[in-house]
């Protein structure tokens, strides 16, 4: 008999295949520069492999990211209840969710930062051939320059350097969270 599949070797090898059922981001990501992404896909099985990816498109790029796979429809709905709670979620197209996501990370790949080291796995619930056009009405950055608003668990002084030295001391604006 065959073993089955690590959550991570079927998302891998078989999650671009599968098609997509729901997408929804947080409300006020434009404001924020903060946008909580959650992506669907329906598995043969009729259940759940849910992607989220925490987007700062101020700075960073791709802050986070993870995975849920193999969810019932009610494991489904209590994770997305629970992301819900804290991030007000409404609905988006899968065009948005991407063009967020993608861009976010050129961006920040422009500025010397790289994704969330788990997005080579959540990638895989993605299909980069949703980026249009719209990616361009997209502002990355705030007021043209790079905005970095430090987190609970930045390493703020690698990231000031690697700001300092990607677009020159006064070319950025910064944030302690306290201050903002």
């Amino acid at each position: 008999m065959q073993k089955p599949m690590s959550p991570k070797k079927y998302i891998l090898s078989k999650a671009k295949e599968l098609p997509f059922h729901e997408c929804f981001i947080s409300e006020d990501w434009k404001e924020k520069g903060l946008a909580s992404i959650f992506v669907s896909k329906i598995m043969p099985s009729g259940n759940f492999i849910i992607g989220v990816y925490l987007v700062d498109v101020f700075c960073l790029g791709l802050k986070n990211t993870l995975y849920q796979f193999n969810l019932t429809k009610t494991d489904y709905n209590e994770f997305y209840e629970k992301l819900d709670i804290n991030e007000n979620l409404i609905p988006c197209s899968l065009e948005l969710a991407h063009n967020i996501i993608y861009g976010a990370i050129d961006y920040a790949d422009e500025l010397g930062f790289s994704p969330n080291g788990d997005f080579n796995i959540t990638e895989n619930i993605l299909d980069d051939n949703l980026i249009s056009d719209g990616i361009d009405e997209i502002e990355f950055g705030k007021d043209g320059k790079p905005f970095y608003i430090a987190g609970p668990d930045d390493n703020i002084k690698k990231i000031i350097a690697t700001l300092n030295r990607s677009v020159g001391e006064t070319n950025y604006l910064y944030v302690h969270p306290k201050d903002y």
